[in-house]
């Protein structure tokens, strides 16, 4: 099938802005999951939503390379039902770059071969479709002199539930 998910897109906003959608936990807990992240290399962190069927609930992650605002690695190790862990992470990198007065968004999701099920490689290549194309551009665009102004996805519009999950995780 395949082992990586790889999308580009353009964004109207500067580089600043989209890293700040892609670095600020409240940004990513509204287009993607609540966590604990903080853009540090070595940072451990955890994405974390209710458990819906299919779906992994738990994701520990570790930041592998930051370069503000050009480039994200961090680790992505999913815990699947019962506690189970894939025997490596596989690894989300994002690349910024600049093309006339906008700025080029590349994700790469690798090494998903030995980590997911076909199916569920299948999902993550629909949900990061769906993030890239539509979640993170109105989250870009809701930041202002650097800072990220939560309410773009109300809790009650994301894509995930979250009722056991910590209040601070989701704001």
């Amino acid at each position: 099938m395949f082992d990586c998910v790889r999308l580009e897109r353009v964004y109207p906003y500067g580089a600043e802005q989209v890293w700040v959608a892609l670095t600020d936990r409240h940004a990513l807990a509204e287009w993607l999951m609540p966590n604990d992240f903080e853009p540090r290399v070595g940072h451990k962190f955890t994405f974390q939503v209710d458990p819906m069927p299919g779906c992994v609930a738990e994701t520990r992650c570790e930041v592998l390379e930051v370069q503000a605002p050009r480039r994200l690695v961090y680790s992505w190790l999913p815990v699947f039902k019962g506690g189970v862990l894939p025997a490596k992470p596989s690894v989300v990198t994002w690349t910024l770059a600049e093309v006339a007065g906008a700025t080029r968004l590349t994700l790469e999701h690798s090494g998903l071969e030995g980590v997911f099920p076909w199916w569920q490689r299948f999902m993550l290549r629909f949900g990061w479709g769906t993030m890239v194309k539509r979640w993170i551009p109105k989250c870009a665009g809701n930041v202002k002199d650097g800072k990220f102004i939560p309410g773009v996805f109300p809790l009650k519009k994301r894509c995930y539930k979250a009722e056991t999950i910590p209040a601070g995780l989701t704001k």
